[in-house]
């Protein structure tokens, strides 16, 4: 295992201490062979630790993560995806905060998650090793890209435990929560359906 997997490892370990899963649906099993061919990349390893742990969901209604699609048929808003043409073309999604102005391009920026405050999760795909791509933010409070030296796993931990300063999402209501939940798509929708809040 490289140094970079370990810390993966790591950081999806400290994640997991931070974070449960309160509904009876944990985790997704994932063509990954098949999620490669349709994106032409592998993913990160801190990434598949928790799409097998917890899956496709949100973290208190706050934070969502989508899974990879592994057929054209499942592409949808919902899954891993790459910015739409509208956003490539839109100039002013292509504003960065100023340590990151003219080092990315959204080319090259993969989504792997969103906020219910409109902010975009991604990585920064250039290196040829996905365990080594950063994370990169735009926050809709700032209209600005923010990137952030660590991988997904590492992100969301520290997110949880309040260790990123500037806030880098635009809602603050993640902050002081104790005991941070995440609830699967499946249990929440089957919850609504039934008409009860699957949260409560």
């Amino acid at each position: 295992m490289s140094d970079d997997q370990l810390a993966a490892t790591g950081a999806m370990a400290s994640l997991g201490d931070a974070l449960s899963c309160i509904g009876p649906t944990c985790g997704d099993a994932i063509d990954w062979s098949a999620a490669k061919r349709m994106y032409d990349t592998s993913f990160p390893s801190d990434y598949r630790a928790f799409v097998a742990a917890f899956g496709s969901g949100s973290i208190e209604q706050m934070i969502y993560i989508f899974v990879p699609a592994v057929t054209s048929a499942e592409s949808q808003a919902n899954t891993v995806s790459r910015l739409s043409e509208a956003a490539l073309a839109d100039v002013s999604v292509n504003e960065w905060a100023p340590p990151f102005r003219n080092l990315h391009r959204l080319e090259d920026l993969l989504i792997w998650g969103s906020t219910a405050a409109a902010d975009t999760l991604c990585w920064v795909t250039t290196d040829p090793d996905p365990d080594r791509w950063p994370v990169a933010v735009y926050s809709r409070s700032t209209l600005e890209w923010s990137v952030y030296p660590c991988g997904m796993a590492e992100f969301l931990s520290k997110l949880l435990r309040d260790e990123l300063q500037p806030w880098p999402i635009s809602d603050i209501s993640l902050q002081g929560v104790i005991d941070p939940r995440f609830l699967h798509d499946k249990d929440e929708a089957a919850g609504w359906e039934a008409g009860e809040d699957p949260w409560e």
